[in-house]
């Protein structure tokens, strides 16, 4: 079924073809949601209430093939107002990084991106993994154009920086 005969079906309360959209896309959602909250569980749970705001404002998606992007943006919004609400914001200098032998380069990366404070690896991830323009970022973060751009030049500091000592 093509995404836009999935989405009239979901418009119509399908529940088979809601199921069929979740499964297509709950995978990179997932992955979204874990670059950006560090918590698998909290991740989960923002998986869930997403894909429930995106069913429930489905009527207001103009065209079906940006259905993915809408999406992500919703998870995004969501992810980032429950760590701004909790402020679950890891201080740099309380994580501990095992040595080289412990863990991959790959993982390496992953844990010193979680360990950068939530709003800059939030713009880091949407700019650098998931590729939003600054614009966007600002958008969905309801932040300056010019604020998204000096979160991300702080993670990319940081991040050359912790990544500097681990070679």
């Amino acid at each position: 079924m093509n995404l836009t005969s999935l989405i009239k079906a979901c418009l119509s309360q399908d529940r088979v073809s809601q199921r069929v959209l979740y499964d297509r896309y709950k995978d990179s959602l997932y992955t979204v949601a874990i670059r950006l909250t560090d918590d698998k569980m909290l991740a989960a749970d923002i998986l869930q209430e997403t894909f429930i705001e995106a069913f429930r404002q489905l009527a207001n998606l103009r065209q079906p093939e940006y259905f993915h992007s809408w999406v992500k943006k919703i998870l995004v919004r969501k992810a980032y107002r429950h760590l701004d609400n909790n402020k679950k914001n890891v201080e740099l200098n309380e994580v501990t990084f095992p040595s080289t032998m412990e863990m991959s380069d790959v993982s390496y990366i992953e844990k010193a991106i979680q360990s950068l404070p939530y709003k800059s690896r939030t713009v880091f991830v949407m700019a650098e993994i998931e590729g939003f323009s600054h614009k966007e970022i600002a958008e969905e973060l309801g932040v300056t154009v010019g604020t998204s751009k000096s979160q991300l030049n702080y993670a990319k500091t940081k991040l050359k920086a912790m990544l500097a000592s681990y070679r």
